[in-house]
């Protein structure tokens, strides 16, 4: 897709206001990693984690560089694919038991430890939207074992899924 560049025009010279900027997106790859562009990932520390912009990170929970993804997916023959007995729609992980989303005026991504990504501010590619489900605040799963992908159902919790740096 191409994209145009667009110069501002300023507003005291009576021009439109510049266009607003796009909400950043997360793009799932098709059995393999989150790919997103963000300038503020943080772990559940509230660390910045360097080499946030243009990432992949990992959701099949086997990377060994967590919370980036390793092509490890490859190795365990990760599937993407949501299962029968998947949380009903409608349904979808509260963060009940997390610290839950943090107010932030920019998009972001938070590790929770040992769970899933927090996001804030992003659209996300997948058709599997639950209905009632929040489009501004959600989880996502990076243990891998979801019923309910890309969202979190609390798998993580069942399969004790650790991830201690993060």
């Amino acid at each position: 897709m191409k994209q145009e560049t667009v110069a501002p025009l300023s507003r005291e010279a009576g021009g439109p206001s510049p266009p607003d900027k796009p909400r950043p997106r997360i793009r799932l790859s098709r059995d393999g990693p989150y790919l997103v562009t963000i300038d503020d990932l943080t772990n559940s520390k509230g660390e910045r984690l360097s080499g946030s912009l243009g990432i992949a990170l990992c959701r099949c929970g086997a990377s060994r560089n967590k919370p980036f993804c390793d092509s490890s997916h490859i190795r365990i023959g990760f599937s993407d694919d949501r299962r029968p007995e998947r949380t009903p729609a409608g349904q979808p992980e509260t963060g009940h038991d997390q610290p839950g989303l943090r107010a932030v005026s920019a998009p972001s991504i938070r590790i929770s430890h040992n769970g899933p990504y927090e996001v804030q501010g992003f659209d996300l590619d997948t058709g599997n939207w639950p209905e009632g489900a929040s489009r501004e605040c959600f989880f996502l799963c990076r243990c891998g074992g979801s019923k309910n992908k890309p969202f979190c159902d609390g798998t993580h919790r069942r399969i004790d899924f650790q991830d201690d740096r993060n």
